[in-house]
């Protein structure tokens, strides 16, 4: 959000601040707009950055007079826009059609005058020319030391960023390049394949492991429908592991459901391709085709979710299953541990036995968050899909349109 402003619910927020440096490195111009008389005057220029604890500090140049410096004398308070959008897609796009970035700020323009202490209007300059890739021996420094220097100062709450497809890495900002866009242009994209495949062949790691049973006094039966009541919205781990045949690559992840018990967007879930929803209310720890005890998890902050989401439902499947001839019941039992992220404090061990609740299927729902009235109470879910695919299970769930 800008201050007060909220971000608009669909749209991917981008918080880290090395995130939002990687996208203004890949945005070359800035639209700075200020209120002129009747309507707002808006302008683009090239721009340099830095990053402090407090501010986001933008400089731009231009000439020492002229109608946008009257208009920034005349009101300082101006607003900044940077964007990007590129509509080719291929496997960085994360199965959308396009993808964008984005960053809104508003802040104080200034002029930045030589002989400040500091220096300060030459790290102006300097960042300027960093940001346009021009190395200090490529300019005059003479020519740019007279150069008009403003400083747009924006404190942190008034800036905000957005992706189309959610983003956890600096690294996945950049866009395909020109040649990668035309190597990629005669062959049409599989869309499906970021939801369906995993980006490493698990074949070509160490052989998978067996998992290890929980210890079996800290096991409740699976058979009831409400596990366990009032656990909490905040900080609640789900540990995921399973007793059967070492050669198989079971999966979780979770869907988050709305008040019609469907799946809204294909941002409302949380997999080993996209590991944070939305809303921020899931976190996938990570896909760990080991099967070691425990070590696939949900991180759970069902409260993140808005007011009329009534449910996360957790997922296991078979990855590949129909290619390796394997189901579910070759699982053995599944178990899932629920604790306290914070202290790692044990709040419940569930015993699911895959044979009969899942049979030959290849994807099952395995347990069911459900807000009350009361809070939220861990439940059991049970019911086996025909397909472990995530753009079918999606489906079930009420979104067909998974591309939007």
């Amino acid at each position: 959000m800008i201050g007060e402003i909220p971000m608009r619910i669909f749209e991917s927020e981008v918080r880290d601040r090395k995130i939002i440096a990687a996208m203004l490195d890949e945005i070359p111009i800035v639209h700075v707009a200020a209120q002129d008389g009747e309507y707002p005057y808006v302008v683009p220029l090239s721009y340099g950055y830095e990053m402090t604890d407090e501010k986001l500090l933008v400089y731009v140049h231009g000439a020492r007079e002229g109608h946008k410096v009257d208009v920034w004398r005349k009101n300082p308070k101006v607003s900044l826009t940077f964007s990007t959008f590129c509509n080719h897609p291929n496997e960085k796009y994360k199965g959308s059609l396009h993808d964008y970035r984005s960053v809104m700020a508003n802040g104080i323009i200034r002029p930045v005058y030589r002989g400040e202490p500091g220096g300060t209007h030459g790290h102006a300059v300097q960042a300027l020319m960093n940001h346009n890739g021009r190395k200090p021996g490529q300019f005059s420094v003479r020519h740019y030391g007279f150069m008009a220097m403003f400083v747009v100062e924006c404190d942190w709450a008034h800036v905000s960023a957005k992706t189309e497809v959610p983003v956890e890495r600096p690294e996945d900002i950049p866009f395909p390049t020109p040649e990668e866009i035309r190597a990629g242009a005669d062959k049409p994209f599989d869309y499906a394949c970021y939801f369906n495949r995993k980006p490493y062949g698990y074949e070509a790691l160490p052989g998978l492991l067996a998992a290890e049973s929980p210890k079996e006094e800290l096991c409740r039966s699976g058979e009831t429908e409400t596990w366990l009541a009032g656990v909490p919205g905040q900080g609640l781990r789900l540990r995921v592991n399973w007793t059967g045949a070492p050669g198989l690559d079971c999966d979780i992840s979770a869907v988050l459901l709305n008040g019609e018990g469907q799946v809204a967007r294909r941002y409302d879930m949380a997999f080993y391709n996209q590991r944070r929803d939305r809303y921020r209310a899931v976190y996938h720890e990570g896909d760990d085709i080991l099967n070691r005890p425990g070590q696939e998890a949900l991180l759970v902050d069902a409260d993140r979710m808005p007011e009329d989401y009534r449910e996360v439902v957790v997922l296991a499947g078979v990855y590949d299953a129909e290619n390796r001839g394997q189901s579910l019941e070759q699982a053995g039992t599944f178990y899932l541990t629920a604790e306290l992220a914070e202290n790692g404090e044990f709040l419940g061990n569930f015993r699911v036995p895959m044979e009969a609740e899942a049979g030959a299927q290849p994807a099952m729902a395995l347990a069911r968050l459900v807000r009350t009235e009361a809070g939220w109470n861990l439940c059991r879910a049970g019911e086996p899909y025909g397909d472990w695919r995530l753009t079918a299970l999606m489906a079930e769930y009420g979104l067909k349109r998974w591309k939007e």
